[in-house]
C-alpha cells in the first residue's frame, strides 16, 4: 500500500536526509500533501540532499508546498536536475516557479504535461530570458501551438543563449507553409 507523505511521516525523514547525499530523490506520485511537501523540501534544502529532484504527479503540494520548491530552487547549491511533470503549472505554481527561476542553479528541467500553453508559458518564458543557468528545457506534451506558444518559445531562445536543449516533442507546433 502507498504512504502519504504527509507533515508526520516527512518529518521522520529528517535522520535520513541529514546524514546521506543522493544524486536523485524521487517523489514522484508521493502523494504529498502541503505540510508534508513544506517539510520535506525544507529538509531537503537544509541539507542540500540532493542533485536530482523529481516531484512529478503530486498535485497536492498546494501554496506552502510551492513557496517552499520555490525556495529550494533558489537557494541550493547542489540541485541541478528539476521534473515536475504531469503537475498543472498554471496559477500560483506558474508563477511560484518562474520568481525562483530568475536566480536559480538549475541546469535541466522537465516539465511535461504541465498544461504550459498560453499564459503559464508567458510567465515562464519571461523568467528564463533572463536566467543563465538553465541548459536543457523539457516541454512535451503541453498542448502547445504554433501562434501565441511558438513566438513566446522564439523570444525565449533569442534572448537566453545558455540553453542548449529545448525539447517539445508531442505538441501542436507546426512548420509555417511556405
Amino acid at each position: 500500500a502507498c504512504e502519504r507523505l504527509d507533515h508526520r511521516s516527512c518529518e521522520a525523514l529528517e535522520v535520513v536526509l541529514k546524514s546521506l547525499h543522493f544524486d536523485f530523490i524521487n517523489l514522484q506520485a508521493a502523494q504529498l500533501e502541503e505540510n508534508g511537501a513544506l517539510s520535506l523540501l525544507d529538509m531537503i534544502l537544509y541539507y542540500e540532499s540532493t542533485t536530482h529532484l523529481d516531484i512529478s504527479d503530486n498535485s497536492s503540494m498546494g501554496t506552502s508546498g510551492w513557496r517552499a520548491l520555490a525556495h529550494l530552487i533558489k537557494q541550493s547549491v547542489r540541485l541541478s536536475r528539476l521534473d515536475a511533470c504531469n503537475v498543472p503549472m498554471v496559477d500560483y505554481p506558474a508563477q511560484c516557479l518562474s520568481k525562483a527561476l530568475l536566480t536559480s542553479r538549475l541546469s535541466v528541467l522537465h516539465l511535461h504535461n504541465a498544461q504550459l500553453s498560453g499564459v503559464p508559458l508567458y510567465t515562464l518564458v519571461t523568467a528564463l530570458k533572463s536566467n543563465r543557468a538553465l541548459q536543457e528545457l523539457h516541454l512535451n506534451n503541453n498542448r502547445l501551438n504554433s501562434y501565441q506558444d511558438a513566438l513566446q518559445l522564439g523570444d525565449l531562445l533569442r534572448y537566453n543563449n545558455t540553453l542548449h536543449i529545448l525539447e517539445l516533442s508531442n505538441n501542436a507546433i507546426r512548420k509555417k507553409k511556405t
